[in-house]
């Protein structure tokens, strides 16, 4: 093939390619094989198309981040550029590359490892997606919700419900998606637990794609929560301000946990209102510096990132899932293999929080026993007898709980994190600084937080527990702080 036709070719598949949906391009696809061999280029596909387990999605080319094939039973994975995220069998079975200055490449997609697909400048459109799914399998897409009833048998009985009127639909699937039971949060705060009468909710994707999504299937439906056309990182019930928010990008141009920057300040660490135990006396006034905190603990999708990247071996999930869910049976001596990792990566500093960092950020400027009040209320926090629906049998994803005033989700129950302190069975011998208790070896290191197994007395924003630094447990996980430039 001459060199001039082949340049026609490529040409000619850019006009076709530009009809399917996009105008130019600023980069060249990147096509890793399982053999190792990477190729550059364009890949002239108009569409890619999915076959889910809710249905077929077809997404343009100029809408590709990603496509990861799986391996071993594994599904294909594709990623937009608005952070759609499904996840099923690609349907095409051959792809062709365009190399300028080289012959075109036909690669046979059981040969194809990853597609890295160039940034794509979109003509513009106005996509109606503005509600979010999340799957048990941690499919994550805008779509647009088509079922306008939803029927649930509740403890009250049967109760039909205007999708108009629901806020968030969250779903735990128990017994291997055999059963299921959910919680409706509505527009005016109401909370419903039950299960649906009907067997699944009707929605349309932003690409037309209209899927019938089981909800035994369903991990989570948040209504009305995406109102611009590009897909943005979902952060339910958001209350913090975007110039807080901190997101770094790593080497590979993947992003890091997202976290909150929290401003320094004084604050009374410890039992406040007289009922706790003794390692929380007697309390001490803390000053710290300003620092930056993760919005949740780390999830299994993030650990999973530095496990392939260092041939780390994955910590099992206890049958529960990966994907969202904070990450567990890691030990603290992980926690802190993870942090340098990303330090490295991204060129900032990770660490695991102090005691007093962990307290003050949970606490979220309040002195009660828990972050919203005294008492216990329903579906705060995942605990033994907190009113969720994950109470005393596994781990929520995280962020299913509204978040603290500082914006921060989960410091309440769910599962224990590692912070870096050495256990210390008091505060009498606090300095007053932001200095971790204890250096070097010690026995036993500090967790905080409670989990979803242990009673609600533990998940007070004072409670204190402890492990050993190499112990591994399906209660125990960490979040991450980012040191601040002066």
């Amino acid at each position: 093939m001459s060199l001039r036709f082949v340049t026609l070719y490529v040409l000619l598949q850019m006009v076709f390619l530009s009809t399917a949906g996009y105008a130019n391009t600023t980069g060249y696809d990147v096509v890793t094989l399982k053999n190792g061999d990477i190729y550059n280029g364009t890949v002239a596909q108009p569409r890619f198309t999915l076959k889910t387990d809710y249905g077929v999605v077809s997404i343009p080319y100029a809408r590709m981040a990603r496509l990861l094939l799986g391996d071993d039973g594994e599904p294909d994975r594709i990623t937009t550029h608005f952070g759609d995220r499904f996840s099923g069998e690609l349907q095409e079975r051959e792809l062709t590359m365009l190399r300028v200055l080289d012959p075109t490449l036909p690669v046979a997609v059981e040969e194809i490892r990853e597609i890295q697909f160039a940034h794509r400048t979109l003509r513009p459109k106005i996509y109606r997606a503005p509600d979010i799914v999340i799957t048990q399998n941690d499919d994550n897409f805008s779509t647009r919700v088509i079922s306008e009833e939803l029927l649930m048998t509740s403890r009250d009985g049967l109760k039909i419900t205007n999708s108009s009127d629901i806020q968030l639909l969250d779903v735990v699937s128990l017994n291997e998606g055999e059963d299921y039971l959910a919680q409706i949060t509505s527009n005016d705060g109401e909370i419903v637990q039950g299960k649906f009468t009907q067997p699944a909710v009707t929605v349309e994707t932003r690409f037309g794609s209209r899927l019938e999504i089981p909800f035994a299937h369903l991990s989570r439906l948040a209504l009305r929560v995406n109102h611009s056309g590009k897909r943005t990182r979902f952060l339910s019930v958001l209350r913090v301000n975007p110039a807080d928010l901190i997101q770094d990008s790593m080497r590979d141009g993947s992003l890091g946990p997202p976290m909150i920057a929290i401003g320094g300040g004084s604050f009374s660490r410890g039992d406040l209102q007289g009922d706790g135990d003794s390692d929380e006396k007697p309390p001490v006034k803390i000053r710290l510096a300003p620092f930056a905190i993760g919005i949740y603990e780390v999830t299994f999708r993030e650990y999973d990132q530095f496990c392939d990247d260092t041939g780390r071996g994955k910590p099992d999930d206890q049958g529960w899932g990966r994907g969202s869910r904070p990450v567990v049976n890691v030990s603290w001596e992980d926690a802190n293999a993870y942090a340098e990792w990303l330090s490295r990566r991204t060129g900032q500093r990770y660490r695991l929080p102090t005691d007093a960092e962990w307290e003050y950020a949970a606490r979220g400027g309040t002195s009660s026993r828990f972050w919203w009040g005294n008492e216990v209320l329903p579906s705060r926090a995942n605990c033994a007898d907190c009113g969720s629906l994950w109470e005393s049998e596994m781990s929520a994803p995280v962020g299913r709980f509204p978040p603290n005033p500082f914006g921060l989700h989960d410091t309440a129950g769910n599962i224990f994190e590692w912070v870096a302190d050495c256990w210390r069975d008091n505060f009498s011998a606090e300095t007053g600084n932001d200095t971790p208790a204890g250096d070097g070896e010690c026995g036993k290191r500090v967790i905080r937080g409670g989990a979803w197994s242990f009673p609600v007395q533990e998940v007070r924003s004072a409670n204190r527990w402890r492990d050993f630094p190499t112990r591994r447990s399906d209660d125990t996980c960490f979040r991450l702080v980012r040191e601040l430039d002066d």
